[in-house]
């Protein structure tokens, strides 16, 4: 490295683009906002999501100061898996799927940052990593503990980039000052991390498998996310059919609940995260032979396999052609029906979203 900082800081394993951006400014002996005023004075890089990726120009004065080549920070950043990950360009979505999204308003982020409390324990400088950004990612592979996604002390969402020169590590709570490191770790089941298992090696080889089918890693991934989208609305409708068919795939539909806010996988909490992975691995593992079975079993049509506005993959397309297909009758609102009040649960949702916000 040749830098002009006074103390050199290097990229830790895996680390996290944001993350090395904060220790840097730590180690230098100021708050993060000072150091990216004075890289970039006309940019507010923390009102945005920098892990996503800087534009070359900033980059190339960041690797000037630090010493750290361009190439680098490149892979430091979650657009190289989120690439992998998608045959669409990333331009088309507000949200990357499979990364976690920080709902920044400002300087402040609703979530989309976890942690492991025990790797934090035996960081000699704790630091974040780049897998902990990934919404497949619920445990820890090295300790096989609960991801923790805020801290236990004030409930607060992890904001480090909302330190200060005080602070001088990683692992203290930027909201209330506690040390992260103490939260309690819970151990975890095998099955628990077994998609999360899957998904990383999937994302190693460039191949995964549903049956004996073989699937690329956009394909793996797509099929993947229909079946987390057929586990909400199952547990959204709770109809007697779907339930019976999912229950024959190996899902255990009593942990199966709608998310309380209803939003997208990639703003939900790590829990209701874990338990929509653990199902979808589940109906992952049985293959298609079983999933066409349990269809025609419990007298499913292609409709019910549906949801929303959500494309079915071809895998699924092409497996349930045979089943019977239904005529969808669409009536139109009347004055009447417009006026009536929310429902219950539209209500709740709007809550929990509003709770997640304060």
């Amino acid at each position: 490295m040749s830098t002009r900082w006074a103390v050199p800081v290097s990229l830790l394993p895996d680390e996290l683009f944001s993350s090395w951006l904060t220790r840097a400014a730590l180690a230098q002996g100021c708050d993060p906002l000072v150091l990216t005023g004075a890289l970039w004075p006309r940019w507010r890089v923390w009102a945005s999501d920098p892990d996503r990726g800087l534009s070359e120009d900033r980059l190339s004065t960041l690797a000037g100061s630090s010493g750290i080549d361009v190439l680098t920070f490149e892979m430091a950043t979650l657009h190289p898996i989120a690439s992998a990950i998608t045959s669409v360009s990333l331009d088309h979505f507000p949200i990357w799927p499979w990364v976690l999204a920080l709902g920044s308003r400002n300087r402040k982020h609703h979530g989309g940052l976890q942690y492991c409390a025990c790797c934090f324990k035996e960081d000699r400088k704790p630091y974040y990593r780049q897998q902990w950004r990934l919404a497949w990612h619920t445990c820890c592979p090295t300790h096989g503990v609960h991801l923790l996604d805020r801290c236990s002390t004030c409930n607060a969402p992890l904001e480090p980039h909302r330190l200060s020169a005080e602070d001088c590590h990683l692992a203290i709570c930027a909201t209330c000052k506690s040390d992260l490191r103490k939260a309690n770790s819970v151990a975890l089941p095998l099955a628990v991390c077994a998609f999360q298992q899957a998904a990383d090696q999937v994302l190693r080889t460039g191949q995964g498998l549903y049956g004996t089918e073989k699937l690329d890693t956009c394909g793996w991934f797509e099929l993947s996310r229909y079946f987390v989208m057929l586990l909400r609305k199952v547990a959204l409708m709770k109809n007697e059919g779907l339930l019976r068919f999912v229950n024959m795939l190996g899902v255990n539909t009593d942990s199966l609940w709608s998310p309380a806010t209803g939003l997208a996988l990639e703003l939900l909490p790590v829990e209701e995260r874990a338990l929509l992975l653990t199902g979808a691995w589940k109906m992952l593992d049985v293959g298609p032979e079983c999933f066409l079975a349990s269809a025609m079993g419990t007298q499913l049509t292609k409709e019910s396999l549906h949801y929303q506005n959500h494309q079915i993959p071809d895998l699924i397309a092409t497996l349930i052609e045979t089943l019977p297909g239904k005529s969808i009758s669409r009536t139109r609102k009347t004055q009447g029906n417009m006026d009536r009040p929310r429902s219950r649960q539209t209500v709740m949702r709007m809550f929990a979203r509003l709770q997640r916000k304060l």
